[in-house]
């Protein structure tokens, strides 16, 4: 009980700290863009889209600084003399936070107190969805970000922002469904070139985070019965009809899927690809969720959605939902029998229009923006939000990669 009120105390302190820097420090003209993990698909499309439009430097704090991003971003990062790559958890990160203009985060950064009218501070956060959210209410920004008309109002509530700072364009990790996949990254991540994929993303029941933390919402995935009944028809479904099959977990996920039957792929199996997790799923026929944020942005694709969580009672009373009707609002097929597990691949071996989540009520409900474009049509937004406030402007037209900058 002391160490965790000396904790809060700290917290509480250092938060003040940082409050009262940012309004003695004048800002300087540069961005700070964060996230976790390093390869998360939000960061690295703000990245990509700063070296090209925003007039300053770019310092892209990350736990390894020799991230340089997936394959198809990784040249076009490589050549930007504005991008510098820093040391999270160092000094200098701290400093570049503590004096930017400009700063994009995932999860709450040191500087994700109230900023003052001089900063411009975006929370990209990750992802839209029906899991409750917890631990936000001292995660503050001067704009917010959402990829769903359904859950936009809910986050503005939960992170404190008031409406005409909810900038409600889409995920920007989103536009990586259209990158290519090259064949050698296909062959490297053992699937078939040309074979139609279905990919499963399952939220995290048992979690390790930072600092070694660790909860749990639910029992293990893989160390439930009817859930190996079900992959295991999944397996048996997708040799049949000549699908490939990989689950892919979430990067807190302590469960390690070998009893599935599946194949496993993980973030560093995709970092030695060369690909995202998001230009992955763009090239998968049909997604296996539950309650993910990754099912929301895909239903821009419209391509069939399965839905497998045979414990969504216990992750309704452990995790927590911040909707009470999920079950009518999902935009597929339920999955909670062997023989749904076979009809649902036996759908999208045949491209079951019945199966799209067009054929859904519940999509115009959910309302997710279209893409490609997401990450542009934002910094248009943060634009235009810029001029409103009568600050000064930070990005330029659609490609200011090659201007002169003198700003260090």
């Amino acid at each position: 009980m002391l160490k965790s009120r000396l904790l809060q105390w700290v917290t509480s302190a250092s938060r003040v700290f940082v409050w009262a820097l940012l309004r003695i420090i004048p800002p300087r003209p540069h961005a700070v863009v964060f996230g976790w993990p390093d390869n998360e698909g939000n960061t690295v499309e703000i990245v990509r889209s700063l070296v090209r439009r925003y007039h300053g430097r770019v310092y892209w704090l990350l736990d390894d600084p020799a991230y340089r991003g997936p394959m198809f971003a990784a040249k076009e990062l490589a050549a930007s003399e504005r991008l510098v790559s820093v040391s999270k958890g160092s000094i200098r990160a701290f400093a570049l936070s503590i004096a930017a203009e400009l700063t994009f985060f995932t999860h709450g950064l040191y500087t994700a107190v109230n900023p003052p009218r001089n900063r411009l501070v975006v929370n990209v956060w990750h992802g839209d969805g029906p899991k409750r959210l917890y631990q936000t209410n001292l995660v503050r920004s001067t704009v917010l970000v959402s990829g769903s008309l359904m859950w936009s109002k809910y986050k503005a509530e939960v992170f404190g922002t008031p409406p005409g700072s909810l900038a409600l364009v889409g995920n920007p990790r989103s536009d990586q469904f259209w990158e290519h996949l090259p064949e050698t990254a296909v062959c490297r991540l053992g699937l078939t070139e040309g074979r139609p994929r279905v990919l499963w993303l399952p939220t995290y029941r048992e979690a390790q985070g930072p600092r070694s933390r660790r909860w749990s919402d639910g029992e293990q995935l893989s160390e439930s019965e009817p859930v190996d009944r079900l992959t295991h028809a999944m397996v048996h479904a997708a040799e049949l009809h000549g699908l490939d099959l990989v689950v892919k977990p979430h990067p807190l996920d302590l469960d390690t899927y070998r009893n599935t039957g599946v194949r496993v792929l993980r973030n560093e199996d995709l970092d030695a690809a060369g690909v995202s997790l998001y230009q992955l799923i763009g090239h998968s026929d049909a997604l296996v969720s539950d309650i993910s944020s990754v099912w929301v942005d895909y239903l821009m694709l419209d391509r069939p959605i399965g839905f497998l969580m045979p414990d969504l009672e216990e992750l309704k009373e452990r995790r927590g939902l911040n909707v009470e009707n999920l079950e009518d609002l999902l935009p597929g097929m339920r999955i909670d029998s062997a023989e749904g597990a076979a009809a649902f691949l036996a759908g999208v071996a045949a491209r079951s229009v019945d199966l799209r989540p067009s054929a859904f009520d519940s999509v115009a409900e959910i309302g997710v923006p279209g893409g490609p474009g997401i990450t542009e049509r934002l910094i248009d937004w943060l634009g235009d939000y810029q001029r409103a406030k009568g600050r000064r402007r930070l990005f330029d037209g659609r490609d200011a990669a090659s201007s002169v900058n003198a700003h260090s």
